[in-house]
């Protein structure tokens, strides 16, 4: 199936990705281009997907697979560099990444839905927040509601009742472009003694 909304909302969402990349190509630490990176591949693989009449269909399975990564790296690495930027533990900072990939496992091993992974995004959700709010950055704070609405309002599609026919891949995709730009103005906010 071709959608070409889709895959417009994917180049919207890579060139996103590819911005807050190339922001933060010198920054220290690398977890935050970790997502960016994952965003723009999961997004040059959508433009594949949902924009090739004749050979889309057959990037499917991968494009599925890069759709789990980016929503088991994406959060969880900005979380982790947020922590690391206001000088937290090390360990206790990748903990947030660490712990999100154990569904990644799952999903790898059986290959069937597991939803472990809504627990620890929203546990990524409310370590954000409280980070954030403890260090002033309102940029943090918006990017936590920024994404929860993206991941568990958008991408669960609980707004069915929209007078108008948008998919809703192409809504969290535009999403995710507002999450993406949220994070970048929360990881460049400077600290603040």
């Amino acid at each position: 199936m071709v959608r070409y909304s889709t895959a417009l909302s994917h180049i919207f969402l890579a060139a996103t990705g590819l911005y807050c990349y190339k922001a933060l190509i010198n920054f220290r630490l690398p977890f935050c281009k970790i997502s960016y990176g994952v965003i723009a591949l999961h997004s040059f693989i959508g433009i594949w997907r949902w924009g090739n009449p004749k050979y889309g269909m057959h990037f499917n399975n991968v494009y599925r697979l890069t759709d789990k990564i980016q929503d088991l790296l994406v959060f969880p690495c900005i979380v982790t560099t947020i922590w690391l930027k206001y000088n937290y533990s090390l360990n206790l900072a990748c903990a947030h990444t660490i712990i999100s990939v154990i569904p990644l496992i799952l999903y790898l091993h059986d290959n069937h839905k597991h939803k472990p992974i809504d627990a620890f995004l929203a546990g990524n959700v409310l370590s954000l927040l409280a980070v954030s709010h403890y260090n002033f950055n309102h940029f943090g704070i918006t990017t936590s509601f920024s994404y929860a609405l993206s991941y568990f309002a958008i991408k669960r599609d609980v707004f069915t009742n929209f007078p108008f026919h948008i998919p809703i891949l192409d809504l969290y995709n535009y999403s995710m472009c507002f999450f993406s730009f949220f994070a970048l103005k929360t990881i460049q906010e400077p600290v603040y003694e």
